[in-house]
């Protein structure tokens, strides 16, 4: 858990320092092969060197984060159903690893950003 908190904390402040140096285009990751518009993009350069606005960004995509992985931590606890109209869930457990325990082919991270679209498609807006 505090390696999670850690990446969140890491990740705020990696995006707001690209920010400030308005390194704005190498920021976006998600959704997949997005970009600014020109519009956008001036609009993020104007925020400059405004340490107050790094600050305040800083915390909404920290607290975005932890929601999300929060969210995340509750269907995997069970506390939480995911939308049954996304798809089947199955509910998964969490073990410690030994040499015994033969992992998955595919990895969990390894689909995350080919299923975007997968999503995109069944999404209601």
């Amino acid at each position: 858990m505090l390696t999670i908190h850690q990446k969140i904390e890491e990740y705020a402040d990696y995006i707001t320092d690209k920010l400030n140096r308005g390194e704005i285009e190498s920021i976006l990751t998600y959704p997949p092969s997005t970009k600014f518009t020109e519009r956008e993009t001036q609009a993020l350069l104007k925020l400059g060197k405004d340490q107050e606005l790094k600050n305040a960004l800083r915390k909404i995509f920290a607290d975005n984060s932890a929601g999300v992985i929060f969210a995340l931590m509750n269907y995997l606890d069970g506390t939480a159903d995911p939308n049954e109209k996304l798809g089947e869930w199955t509910e998964v457990a969490f073990v410690d690893k030994t040499d015994d325990i033969e992992l998955p082919d595919e990895m969990l991270h390894d689909s995350f950003y080919s299923t975007y679209r997968d999503w995109k498609e069944i999404r209601t807006d």
